[in-house]
């Protein structure tokens, strides 16, 4: 009996082999399936051929071997299985529907406030997932990712998000009441900067070929958070605030508070203090196109004009910013560090926080140093929060149990 179960998962583990590189590859040969998972060809064979009778893959007609013949290609014929998803930010709620692949089928939108009561949010979260369950009744719903603000600590057997100007987060364990709501569905919950990570990881991945490596996911906006991945494998640490670089102290004599929120890099670097610089600093610059309400978006702008309000902000912004980054560096030294949501995507931004981290650096580590930016909007959060239910049933293998009940 031991010797049959041994052989059951042998062959439960295949699967998922097979199925975490059709989804990684997208487009992928028998033979290659063979070399990348190690697999004999018989074994492959027998797969591919209990894939296509139960109408999980799919041909793609000819493809280019790596020696530039024509083979048969394959990919995943899931077009039917979704994953809800949601990002529980200070100022909204958003819900997406996305494909295997995280990609955004479409998606909805409701706003909150910081006095929102948690009873109104939960509300509604339950309307918004609903809602998105009944738009598409052809969808199989493998289950429900969700991206929220943090820090998102463990604690106690709890899951709560502490969120320093929201208070009302930190009242329930999302993941415990959302998952009693939908009990046969599965819910993961994680920090919003962690499941953007994710989302990096998979393309930094696509696009170098390379599965080492750290890589350091910023989410600039309202405060910064970090995700860090470590060879394909998110870290969260003993209570799940591992890469929460934002609240790292730069100013022991800055006035405390509950959440020392004063003295700390965010309170400093992230973007939505520009406008509050601005403010305060609008009349020693008289011939600035800045006034009292300019936007972030509008500072970015007059940035790239070198208007000298804007330049000056900015520049503040990245002096505090390179201090994080190189403390940051001397711990982790990251393969690459990648930047997102409210950031400003700019080489002269660039050249100027790489200019900042000479003067703390040696040349060598300054000059190896790859940042990149963010081309999701917000950070790719919703596709992110996707990707992470994907992840979650091919890691654990519930992804045969799944197919089996849907597909067999």
């Amino acid at each position: 009996m031991k010797r049959a179960q041994n052989i059951d998962e042998v062959k439960k583990a295949n699967r998922g082999l097979v199925l975490n590189l059709l989804l990684r590859h997208r487009i992928i040969s028998r033979s290659m399936l063979a070399v990348k998972s190690g697999l004999n060809k018989a074994t492959i064979t027998n797969i591919i051929n209990e894939f296509e009778e139960m109408g999980v893959i799919k041909e793609q007609g000819p493809i280019l071997s790596e020696n530039g013949r024509k083979i048969t290609g394959i990919s995943l014929a899931l077009d039917d299985v979704v994953s809800v998803a949601v990002r529980i930010n200070r100022d909204a709620i958003e819900f997406a529907l996305c494909d295997i692949q995280a990609e955004v089928l479409q998606k909805s939108m409701v706003k909150i406030d910081k006095d929102t009561p948690i009873s109104s949010i939960l509300s509604f979260i339950y309307d918004g997932i609903d809602r998105m369950i009944a738009s598409d009744a052809s969808k199989k719903v493998l289950g429900i990712g969700i991206a929220i603000v943090g820090p998102l600590m463990t604690y106690n057997g709890k899951t709560i998000a502490k969120v320093y100007d929201m208070p009302e987060l930190s009242k329930v364990d999302f993941l415990e009441q959302i998952q009693a709501k939908y009990p046969h569905l599965n819910v993961y919950i994680d920090h919003d900067a962690n499941v953007s990570a994710l989302r990096e990881w998979r393309d930094y991945v696509e696009e170098t070929g390379n599965t080492k490596g750290i890589m350091m996911y910023l989410n600039l906006g309202d405060g910064i958070g970090g995700g860090i991945m470590i060879d394909g494998n998110l870290i969260r640490g003993k209570n799940g605030i591992a890469g929460e670089i934002g609240h790292m102290g730069i100013n022991f004599n800055a006035k405390r508070n509950e959440f020392n929120k004063v003295g700390i890099l965010e309170r400093y670097a992230a973007p939505i203090n520009l406008v509050r610089l601005v403010e305060e600093r609008l009349h020693e610059f008289p011939n600035s196109q800045l006034h009292e309400h300019s936007s972030i978006s509008e500072i970015y702008h007059y940035y790239e004009k070198d208007d000298e309000l804007a330049v000056w902000a900015v520049n503040q912004m990245a002096w505090f910013l390179s201090y994080g980054i190189a403390n940051l560096l001397y711990i982790l030294n990251p393969d690459t560090i990648v930047f997102g949501d409210m950031i400003v995507n700019s080489p002269k931004f660039l050249a100027q926080l790489k200019n900042n981290l000479s003067n703390d650096l040696p040349e060598e580590i300054v000059d190896s140093i790859d940042i990149r930016f963010s081309k999701y909007e917000k950070g790719g959060m919703l596709e992110g929060a996707g990707l992470m239910v994907v992840r979650k049933y091919m890691d654990s293998l519930d992804i045969i149990d799944f197919i089996e009940t849907h597909y067999g």
